[in-house]
């Protein structure tokens, strides 16, 4: 069937984030080169209706997220939704260049060895090698994740009344957004090597990018809920209610690790540095635990420059303390940067106000409307993992 001559030039796409505790939605449209940010948000979802990463009532589940989205008033149903980083297996091993379902056969044979999972009972994507050697090999990012933990979702979104068109790591959702920022810079930007920090609200990840390659990633159990259990228990707070104040704009962590707040009215302040000073002594971990795995000079320039995002990074003053206690430069992820926002004013400046939360869907988003451009032939979009549902 022949395409609207306009759809060459206006497409939309809807990303899903899925988490144990909410999920956040960003629909957005592809007006020739531009971005336009039709919608955004976030809701709280039933506990135990995601544990471990799988939906466990699809049906109840898409009721939930309809009611959402209906209220939002979100008419796309193309959907890419999130994989967490940590259910999946990343290996780097070397590989052929083959065709691409050629290619992901020959990944399943070499990586079900380090799997924990039968590699039957798992969806595998591989990137192809950049170069190879003289015996036609060069090294490919191989990715696998447990079928249940993507076809629940599948299936919860389709009870929804959405199309899934493919799922997405974490990783590489945040990667797209930074890729993207890179991209508008220089072309010595667009090659530069950083650090990627994800606070998510119970796990928080570290990613090595270098050449525009994913190098590393390692995550630690603890994120932004040790932070707002801090508020929570000092103001006898809810943390719901904790969260809220940690977002708002007059909010603000000083160097010394006392945060700056007000509540219902009145101005207060409270010490919160033995709960940061987890986080970063995990951090600074991490960053001892990939030095110790390449020779400094693999590294150097990598760690110097540090990109923080999760709905932790919107807190005033946070990437500075990092700055600070983990002596790299540190600047927040600012996901909508350069593009059109087109909801209303309430809603834009609420999530503006706590947009490193949302960095993970506006690239679930962007992957969407990359597809689309992919299906009307143009190339050079960059590296993408995305298993579909007849995959």
């Amino acid at each position: 069937m022949p395409r609207d001559p306009s759809s060459r030039f206006q497409r939309r796409s809807l990303g899903i984030d899925v988490g144990s505790q909410a999920i956040k939605f960003v629909a957005a449209d592809l007006v020739a080169e531009r971005v336009d940010v039709q919608t955004a948000g976030s809701f709280t979802i039933p506990l135990g209706l995601v544990t471990d990463g799988i939906v466990r009532d699809p049906k109840r589940f898409g009721r939930s997220v309809r009611a959402q989205l209906l209220e939002a008033e979100v008419a796309c149903t193309s959907t890419v939704f999130s994989v967490p980083s940590n259910l999946a297996v990343l290996r780097w091993l070397n590989m052929p260049l083959l065709e691409p379902d050629e290619l992901r056969e020959a990944a399943r044979f070499k990586v079900k060895r380090h799997l924990p999972f039968p590699v039957e009972d798992a969806y595998v994507e591989a990137s192809p090698p950049e170069s190879v050697d003289e015996e036609g090999q060069g090294p490919a990012l191989i990715i696998a994740v447990r079928r249940d933990v993507v076809d629940s979702r599948a299936e919860g979104l389709e009870c929804a009344g959405l199309e899934p068109i493919g799922a997405e790591l974490e990783a590489q959702a945040i990667l797209r957004v930074a890729e993207r920022r890179l991209g508008e810079q220089s072309a010595l930007w667009r090659d530069a090597s950083l650090t990627i920090i994800d606070v998510g609200a119970t796990n928080t990840h570290m990613y090595v990018v270098q050449n525009q390659q994913l190098q590393f990633i390692r995550g630690v159990k603890f994120g932004a809920n040790l932070i707002s259990q801090t508020v929570a228990d000092a103001l006898d707070l809810a943390t719901e209610e904790a969260d809220a104040l940690l977002s708002r704009p007059e909010t603000v962590l000083n160097p010394d690790g006392v945060l700056h707040l007000c509540v219902e009215g009145l101005p207060a302040c409270m010490r919160i540095q033995p709960a940061l000073e987890r986080l970063t002594r995990e951090f600074l971990r991490l960053l001892r635990y990939f030095r110790s795995l390449h020779p400094e000079r693999s590294y150097a320039g990598i760690l110097d420059h540090v990109l923080v995002c999760g709905g932790l990074a919107s807190l005033n003053g946070f990437a500075e303390y990092l700055e600070q206690e983990l002596g790299l430069r540190v600047e927040r992820a600012r996901p909508f940067a350069g593009t059109i926002a087109k909801f209303s004013k309430s809603s834009f400046e609420n999530v503006v106000n706590r947009q490193e939360a949302y960095t993970v869907v506006m690239g679930l988003a962007l992957s969407g409307l990359e597809s689309t451009r992919k299906d009307q032939g143009e190339a050079g979009l960059g590296h993408q993992f995305a298993w579909s549902r007849a995959a």
